[in-house]
């Protein structure tokens, strides 16, 4: 029987695919980022920096790269993700990236994505879930990120809250991005993706994959 009454998705990175590659790794042009990991309103960032990863390996050549969205601590999309993103009215700041690799450089091809919404997306009374707790007192924590909630240690079953909407966004319980089913319709031919229905079977424990790591 299924859980939600709208259908979602965590996107993520699959390298399947020709012009995909399997990590893209290396060192950036600068120490800091004018944006927090997670920001909360990135639509009002100035950018004045213009960001370089100069990558230490690639398993192809640089002018073979030609992936949609990649994802490895930040998430990397090409101008036909955006304009998907445009296509659905999806809120997002997209911050110019050039890629760097034995000399040649991509330039005007990817962005740095920062999704313009983080949406509290888990029904509390329907879901099955562990708020993190101090270890010593068992005082409920407060979320660093989004104050006024609670961070989760583990989700065994997400139901998705009906007030929910939205095509794109990142989800403030798991800090993954979410998308919807229309979402996928119209990222068809979009390189790069993945995606894991939020149902009856779907998990977030980051704890354990901490653990086999």
């Amino acid at each position: 029987m299924a859980v939600n009454d709208k259908k979602y998705y965590v996107m993520r990175y699959s390298s399947v695919g020709e012009g995909c590659p399997e990590s893209l790794i290396g060192f950036f042009n600068c120490e800091t980022f004018e944006w927090d990991p997670f920001e909360l309103d990135p639509k009002r960032l100035g950018i004045k920096h213009q960001y370089c990863l100069k990558l230490s390996s690639l398993d192809m050549r640089i002018d073979e790269l030609d992936f949609d969205f990649y994802q490895l601590g930040g998430e990397y999309v090409s101008r036909k993700f955006l304009s998907v993103c445009d296509d659905l009215g999806v809120s997002y700041k997209a911050i110019p990236l050039d890629l760097s690799w034995r000399g040649k450089v991509r330039k005007g091809e990817f962005f740095i994505f920062l999704p313009g919404e983080s949406i509290a997306a888990l029904d509390k009374e329907r879901s099955v879930y562990e708020l993190s707790r101090d270890l010593e007192s068992g005082r409920v924590l407060e979320s660093s990120l989004y104050p006024g909630s609670a961070p989760i240690d583990n989700i065994d079953l997400f139901v998705v809250s009906a007030e929910v909407e939205g095509d794109l966004f990142r989800c403030q319980e798991t800090l993954e991005l979410f998308c919807s089913e229309r979402f996928i319709s119209y990222a068809g031919g979009l390189k790069g993706l993945s995606f894991l229905e939020v149902d009856e079977n779907y998990k977030y424990d980051p704890w354990s994959e901490l653990n086999e790591l």
